[in-house]
């Protein structure tokens, strides 16, 4: 997957590097599958690269580059939740690496993909990583739910913020238009519908789950959850998040066609809290041990 887009968040990231003005930490925000991971790579390439003085870094092709891209370089470490959390021993095992001196630079580089899953006690264990730092270290988060995240750990890093991509910006990737069209400015979803990591025809019905479960009324929606839970199981969570993932595409579109036409403000406001409302429940799902039915049942009583 090559990179396409956020030419503002790649220049800052090189401005910092080149002026010396280096943050301890950031914190990549966006929605999913916009190509933030994408781009934390291609900045610790950056920080590695060996390439030749005159060609713009990273260069891709040396040896520093290389071993980025399979996240084998012996001076970065890369972080992602294991299930569904990010656990403290994780997080204990980072500062011992951290501990130790660089092997091939003068800096250690720290990817923690999906920060908001860094459970409490994880939490607190980088939060004293960041304020008592061992050694030089930039370390990156990446979150697209960064609210979940503590305060203080959001004090101690600087925001990059990423948006979807402008239909001009990703229709340079040459992607077929039914694609693009389910897209919606996020690369991660073309690429992975594209290489048939995400099925198409698989993805198409889940909206069709998903559009019914929004238009039809409530009597639908809770007979819906009585069927898709059998009686004597109350599990489907990667369901229930790939249910809640479709609602968002489907609400966050609709959104999008209500803000470009004339729709009253009221439509509008509707479908903003819809949005909030599903967020919430995917936050809670993700990160708690809450029962997927109940919640599903209390978010359609809520529409």
């Amino acid at each position: 997957m090559h990179l396409i887009g956020h030419k503002k968040q790649i220049k800052f990231l090189r401005n910092a590097i080149s002026g010396n003005r280096m943050p301890q930490a950031l914190l990549f925000l966006g929605e999913e599958n916009l190509g933030k991971k994408k781009v934390a790579f291609e900045f610790v390439k950056m920080l590695f690269c060996s390439g030749p003085t005159n060609v713009q870094k990273p260069c891709g092709v040396c040896q520093a580059c290389l071993l980025v891209e399979e996240a084998k370089h012996p001076d970065f470490i890369f972080i992602a939740p294991q299930a569904r959390d990010i656990q403290i021993s994780q997080i204990r095992n980072l500062q011992k690496a951290l501990s130790l001196r660089p092997v091939m630079g003068k800096v250690k580089a720290i990817v923690i993909d999906d920060a908001h899953c860094l459970n409490i006690q994880a939490q607190n264990c980088f939060l004293k990583t960041l304020e008592e730092p061992q050694g030089q270290a930039v370390f990156i988060l990446i979150s697209s739910m960064p609210d979940v995240l503590l305060p203080t750990i959001k004090s101690r890093c600087e925001a990059v913020k990423f948006y979807p991509l402008t239909k001009e910006n990703i229709e340079k990737a040459n992607f077929p238009n039914k694609i693009l069209d389910y897209s919606q400015g996020r690369p991660g979803i073309a690429f992975s519908l594209e290489t048939g990591k995400t099925n198409f025809l698989k993805f198409q019905e889940s909206m069709q789950i998903a559009k019914n479960f929004l238009v039809k009324d409530l009597l639908f929606r809770m007979l819906f959850i009585k069927d898709f839970f059998p009686k004597d199981s109350n599990g489907k969570r990667e369901e229930s998040l790939a249910l809640l993932e479709s609602m968002l595409w489907l609400l966050r579109s609709a959104l999008w066609q209500r803000a470009s036409g004339e729709i009253k403000p009221s439509a509008l406001l509707k479908t903003k809290n819809a949005i909030e409302l599903t967020q919430e429940a995917k936050i809670m799902l993700q990160t708690t041990n809450v029962s997927p039915r109940l919640l599903l049942e209390n978010l359609v009583l809520q529409f």
